[in-house]
């Protein structure tokens, strides 16, 4: 309930945004879930929230990199230098769904 409340807040209108809840488990790990614009509901992993949760995670709590993101989908990894000028997000990667268009002819 508390994604699709703050998703449509009217400090993000009018397009709204994802929201995050993130968990500091200790300095190299934290739990993420995403309540994701366009989809309204959870989804299974963010690369772009993954990312922002470790940056705030290192800024507020002291987080250190590489960090292990948990998503529901499974481990992300965000490493970053002290600049912010590098960042990589990595993890494993499997299909859910696949589909094809065909070309008019």
């Amino acid at each position: 309930g508390l994604g699709r409340t703050y998703r449509q807040h009217a400090a993000f209108a009018p397009r709204g945004t994802n929201v995050d809840f993130v968990q500091v488990v200790d300095k190299h790990n934290v739990r993420m879930r995403t309540y994701e614009r366009g989809v309204e509901d959870e989804t299974l992993a963010c690369g772009t929230g993954a990312v922002a949760s470790a940056i705030i995670a290192h800024l507020c709590r002291g987080c250190q990199s590489p960090l292990q993101v948990q998503v529901r989908g499974g481990l992300l990894r965000v490493a970053f230098d002290r600049g912010f000028r590098h960042i990589t997000l990595s993890g494993e990667v499997d299909p859910i769904f696949e589909g094809y268009i065909d070309a008019p002819a």
